[in-house]
């Protein structure tokens, strides 16, 4: 094998100085191979790298074992003759150009059987001089093109906007594979056809694009260009649906996080005004005689506050300020309670039904959990019912003898949530259950409500199914596992209790008055010695200058210039050991459940609005609960 090295010259639209094209050069005869060197040299604008072979046998070995740029081919080998040889080469080479150099008559057909057979460039050895350093000119830049267009399309495919060409009417003259997956149509369904919307050029702008039924949602941008030397469009749209609804559900959740915090806010003071009412209340059924006709008047307030208190804590439940605190529950209960709230979130053309066991048995659970459950359910069977229909919720106890979808053999209490509305198509049932999945037009749901329903059943231990048709309904199957435990008693309005009482001595740290004085009425008649403060930081002062014993702190959360955890903080390094109760309707700390009992910042809670009776006894119990060696110091 021979070298060559020529010059390389700078012009428009050429390689790179410093990049070196390799050509091979298949010939036997010696003087041949000096001409075609000679004839190389006039090229000047390529840096040219010559590898010489002599037969074909040696030309099969040098493509196998290197890549050229382009291939001089004599047709007369020692090992092969004529078109033949064009034809071996051809099977062994990787695509490159191949020039033939031949000496035969090319008159017989011989060019016309060449170039059929893929050769790039034909040269008679009488015309070497004077074509070939053209041809090799000419197959070299053949090559850059093809190296540049591959390199277009790798770029074009590997972009993910979709990339379109159009005239300047509008008719797609090249489109990319990203195009094709955005319209969800092939080539010829595209090419030639037009774009199907306005293009302004220079602008940025929106569009929708319908693909398999569904509407995507495009940023489109356009420029002017040339396209095979005609005017064009280069148009690039973007698929903005996945942005839009991740915008979407980021400004919808910072909507229901502002109204959460409104509604925390508002529960919070509403708390505040029925504790006030419900203690008063209760002081006056207390004072009635059973025969006092004002008696019932005021059980009748205590019924309402009662009805209040259930509405607060659905709200607080609903916007996830309400800890999560399992407790036994009767499903048939639950469901009873949140009937009338049932009846004002679905319009007056649709049937609400219940069918409960009275018999059913308990279930471990947090209340506002389950109703945020059937409120979501139901608030899916009002959008499938839109002309009207039934909504229909069934108790039964259900005894499941096998293991079924990850739930053991035992005994369930079943509530199956039905409606009789548009249904479910089957290829959404699978994705129902998927955080942010929707089947509802956009603006009107954030694909969580189901999400949030399957989490909360399956943290209770148990199971959320669905079974759906089309025009016929949907039915949701919540499957929870019973509790041996009893249903606790209920306090009713009508029941007078005592709570345990003490002569303990209690700072009260509380910023509403009415508050503060239907609070200190109930320790009063517990038998309790009170101090009060009308927030932190006043408490704080007083607990400085106080030299009497400090037994228990009941102290709001939420409250101006010193709140109650940071109190309780304060109360920690100046008095260890005296215990503190949080009381609170709403509040931005976490509140936990712990054994049954409601924390706030590690320690006991009560919510608002309580009734005297409870407060009385989460404070002996808190009072009870000190250690011995703070009790003998006070």
């Amino acid at each position: 094998m021979g070298y060559y090295a020529g010059t390389f010259g700078q012009g428009r639209g050429m390689m790179p100085k410093d990049l070196t094209h390799r050509l091979l050069v298949v010939e036997d005869n010696p003087g041949d191979a000096l001409l075609v060197s000679e004839a190389l040299t006039e090229i000047t604008n390529y840096r040219l790298s010559v590898d010489e072979v002599t037969s074909l046998k040696q030309a099969s070995a040098a493509l196998k074992a290197d890549a050229f740029d382009g291939i001089i081919l004599d047709l007369t080998l020692p090992d092969s003759t004529g078109i033949e040889t064009l034809s071996q080469v051809r099977a062994i080479s990787n695509g490159e150009p191949i020039i033939v150099l031949t000496g035969l008559d090319a008159g017989s057909g011989l060019r016309e059987e060449a170039e059929q057979l893929g050769a790039f460039e034909f040269v008679s050895k009488n015309e070497m001089s004077q074509l070939l350093p053209r041809s090799v000119h000419w197959t070299l830049r053949h090559k850059r093109d093809a190296v540049q267009h591959r390199q277009f399309e790798r770029l074009v495919t590997a972009i993910p906007d979709a990339i379109i060409v159009t005239d300047r009417a509008g008719i797609i003259s090249f489109v990319n594979a990203a195009a094709f997956d955005l319209f969800g149509r092939r080539g010829d369904d595209l090419i030639g056809g037009p774009l199907g919307f306005t293009v302004r050029p220079g602008e940025v702008s929106e569009t929708e694009i319908v693909r398999d039924h569904e509407r995507r949602s495009c940023e489109v941008r356009v420029v002017e260009c040339e396209w095979n030397s005609v005017p064009a469009y280069l148009v690039l749209v973007r698929d903005m649906t996945e942005q839009k609804r991740l915008s979407e559900q980021l400004q919808h959740a910072q909507k229901m996080e502002a109204v959460g915090l409104m509604a925390g806010g508002v529960a919070h003071d509403f708390n505040n005004l029925l504790l006030v009412m419900l203690v008063y209340a209760e002081m006056m059924r207390d004072d009635c005689a059973a025969e006092d006709p004002k008696r019932a008047d005021v059980i009748e307030i205590l019924h309402s506050i009662d009805r209040a208190r259930a509405l607060t804590g659905q709200l607080l439940a609903f916007s996830r300020k309400q800890p999560t605190l399992p407790t036994v529950l009767n499903l048939s209960e639950v469901v009873a309670g949140m009937h009338s709230m049932l009846r004002r979130t679905l319009p007056a053309s649709i049937e609400i039904v219940t069918l409960a066991d009275n018999e059913a048995w308990p279930v471990m659970a947090d209340r506002g959990q389950i109703e945020q459950v059937l409120m979501n359910l139901a608030v899916n069977a009002r959008d499938a019912l839109k002309g009207g229909g039934r909504f229909a919720i069934e108790i039964e106890n259900e005894a499941l003898a096998r293991t079924d979808h990850g739930l053991t053999p035992g005994d369930y209490v079943v509530m199956r949530v039905a409606d009789n509305g548009s249904g479910i198509s089957p290829e959404h049932l699978d994705r129902i259950f998927d955080p942010f999945f929707t089947t509802k037009e956009r603006g009107r749901g954030t694909g969580l409500g189901l999400a949030t329903c399957y989490g909360i059943v399956a943290q209770a231990g148990g199971r959320l199914s669905v079974e759906s048709t089309l025009g016929v309904g949907t039915s949701f199957l919540i499957q929870l596992p019973r509790t041996r435990r009893q249903v606790g008693t209920q306090v009713d309005a009508e029941t007078e209790m005592e709570g345990p009482g003490g002569n303990e001595t209690i700072l009260v740290v509380e910023d509403d008055h009415a508050v503060m004085r239907a609070t200190t009425a109930t320790l009063k008649k517990g038998g309790y010695r009170l101090l009060s403060a009308a927030n932190g930081d006043e408490a704080r002062r007083l607990v400085e200058r106080q030299s009497d014993h400090i037994d228990l702190v009941l102290s709001d959360v939420v409250m101006p210039q010193l709140g109650g955890p940071e109190f309780a903080e304060f109360l920690t390094q100046t008095r260890p050991g005296v215990p503190v109760v949080f009381m609170t309707g709403y509040s931005d700390c976490p509140i936990a459940s712990e054994n049954g009992d409601i924390r706030i910042a590690n320690r006991r809670a009560i919510m608002k609005p309580f009734r005297p009776a409870e407060l009385l006894s989460v404070i002996r119990e808190a009072l009870d609960a000190r250690p011995q060696a703070v009790v003998a110091r006070s």
